[in-house]
């Protein structure tokens, strides 16, 4: 990857990891296997407003550390899921930064 990109990288990672509840939403995904919904994420963070976590995840997914993956109708409104991307294994400190280990290679 190119040094200029790897700089952008890192720099949306590091304005996300700037917010407390932003950074554990990223480790949730991180550690994920699959998908989690904002809905599913008050639960873990442990986050009484599914309003504040929503905000976050949509942070998340404009900077790129999550995508959208999947909708379901869910009783008059719709559930979002959304999975990690690879932003933090191209940033060299970024599952440090989030205290997660290594991914496991694929092979």
């Amino acid at each position: 990857m190119a040094a200029g990109k790897v700089r952008d990288r890192e720099g949306a990672l590091l304005s996300l990891l700037q917010h407390p509840l932003r950074k554990r939403l990223l480790r949730f995904y991180v550690e994920a296997e699959g998908t989690l919904s904002p809905k599913e994420l008050t639960l873990l963070a442990n986050d009484p407003k599914i309003s504040n976590v929503g905000y976050h995840v949509r942070v998340l997914a404009e900077k790129g550390a999550v995508e959208l993956v999947e909708t379901q109708p869910r009783r008059g409104s719709v559930e979002h899921f959304y999975e990690a991307t690879d932003l933090v294994d191209e940033v060299p400190w970024g599952r440090a930064a989030l205290g997660v280990g290594r991914a496991e290679p694929w092979g």
